[in-house]
């Protein structure tokens, strides 16, 4: 009989044991889960604030434009005196600015 109780006792105190670790598992879990919740949404939060500057940086960004520079040619500077060098560029920029 000794035996029997000393056996019992042993499997109850499993058994408190058990649920014990069952229960820290339990209040583990629901602490695992809100940190998720948390994570996710600052992760949403991120990839918001992320495509915002995306969309920031793509309005900003500037096209190539390939102007025709063939007139450009055509203008010829008759001597190096100061009116003809900027009588020259004047019909430089009046031709790059069309």
């Amino acid at each position: 009989m000794n035996l029997k109780n000393y056996g019992i006792g042993s499997i109850v105190f499993i058994v408190l044991v058990l649920g014990w670790l069952y229960q820290n598992a339990l209040k583990e879990i629901a602490h695992l889960k809100v940190a998720l919740q948390i994570e996710t949404k600052n992760t949403q939060a991120l990839q918001s604030a992320l495509d915002e500057q995306n969309a920031a940086l793509k309005a900003m960004q500037v096209q190539a434009t390939q102007r025709d520079t063939s007139a450009v040619d055509k203008i010829i500077i008759k001597d190096s005196s100061c009116e003809a060098e900027l009588k020259g560029y004047k019909e430089l920029f009046k031709e790059l600015g069309k």
